[in-house]
């Protein structure tokens, strides 16, 4: 009984530490609640200035504790199949026959 009451009390101290540190639930709200706001300006509805600044202060927040993971795009179009990227490393000289002046013939 002992051992069961001593996992119960483990369980509730990670949750209530999981609620404090800001939840990946609720880092997805305010993020949701962000791309509402930055909506509504985009088409030129209101959107308040409060509002704004309360979900940066709360996002800012999570992001200084480490609660807020790598923010990558879910609805990205991928590049088409086949597309070549662009290298990432420059051409290498051309060899050094290329670059010889006619000055250097004989004839």
């Amino acid at each position: 009984m002992d051992k069961a009451r001593a996992a119960a009390s483990d369980l509730a101290a990670k949750a209530d530490s999981a609620r404090a540190s800001g939840s990946g639930g609720d880092t997805n709200r305010y993020l949701r609640d962000l791309g509402v706001l930055a909506y509504l300006e985009a088409c030129g509805r209101p959107a308040p200035s409060e509002e704004r600044e309360r979900v940066m202060d709360a996002l800012k927040g999570m992001e200084a504790r480490g609660a807020i993971g790598p923010l990558t795009l879910q609805t990205a179009v991928p590049p088409p199949a086949g597309a070549q990227s662009a290298p990432t490393t420059p051409a290498p000289p051309p060899p050094s026959w290329m670059t010889k002046d006619d000055d250097d013939k004989d004839t």
